[in-house]
């Protein structure tokens, strides 16, 4: 069953997909809450994220997807977007899910693509309800990851004020100024929770050596486990019906490994 909703976030709303399993015995189940990256939005690249909540429905996790204001559905400008504000929007999206009475607010399941990866890193820093983390092609040093994408040109031409415009999306210059103030490498180390973490091995926007980034950082944590897969040949968004099946099926063979302390592997 998949329910359109709507998340208020002060003069904006936040528009997202609630999807639960047609049939569960009306115990509170685990949410997956998917944090969509740079100029993306709910349902991805060729429709990514529809296809993985379905999936993770499926096999009885309820999922929300949704847009980050000025994305997608959602209501604001795309000029307006910071990193603190998408930290705070994912917190009012957690916030949102402890009213739903069908949902365990305490086990909440992160999953950040690119960007989402890097807000997801910090959120979870934040929340004690978040469980478990899932980073895909994770961003890990946000204004230089970001610089790589959109190239030097547009990131002077936008801290000299000028009006940005990128694949159609207009960049504001408190975007780029945002991107040194939360760390998400610092923030994941105040995660206790597990984390696993997928990357396309021919990835050209969030290079694959994030993953090594994050998995230092993970390391240095008291509590809490990391497994890093890698999809060979996988690009940025696992544009192939076969590394987007492979990410539906490692992410979800990870989660059922957790919920049931089986070994993972596929």
């Amino acid at each position: 069953m998949e329910t359109s909703v709507v998340i208020p976030n002060g003069k904006d709303q936040i528009s997202g997909t609630l999807h639960m399993p047609q049939q569960f015995s009306g115990e509170k189940l685990p949410v997956i809450v998917i944090c969509h990256g740079f100029i993306s939005n709910k349902i991805g690249q060729h429709q990514l994220f529809v296809k993985a909540a379905r999936k993770f429905c499926d096999n009885g996790f309820a999922v929300l997807r949704f847009d980050y204001t000025g994305c997608g559905e959602s209501t604001g400008e795309h000029h307006n977007i910071t990193l603190p504000n998408q930290v705070r929007e994912t917190l009012k999206v957690l916030n949102f899910l402890a009213l739903q009475p069908n949902i365990d607010s305490e086990n909440i399941i992160l999953l950040g693509h690119s960007f989402g990866g890097g807000v997801a890193s910090i959120v979870a820093g934040r929340a004690r309800r978040v469980r478990k983390l899932i980073l895909w092609s994770p961003v890990a040093n946000p204004l230089e990851d970001i610089v790589g994408i959109v190239g030097k040109e547009i990131y002077q031409r936008s801290l000299a004020g000028k009006s940005v415009d990128y694949l159609g999306f207009e960049l504001g210059r408190k975007f780029f100024l945002s991107l040194s103030n939360l760390l998400p490498l610092e923030k994941i180390k105040e995660f206790s929770g597990d984390v696993l973490i997928i990357h396309g091995s021919d990835d050209a926007e969030t290079p694959l050596i994030n993953s090594k980034y994050y998995s230092r950082a993970l390391s240095e944590r008291p509590l809490g486990d990391y497994e890093v897969k890698v999809i060979e040949g996988g690009d940025h968004t696992y544009a192939s019906p076969v590394w987007e099946q492979e990410i539906i099926a490692i992410t979800l063979n990870w989660l059922e490994a957790a919920r049931y302390g089986k070994a993972a592997g596929i």
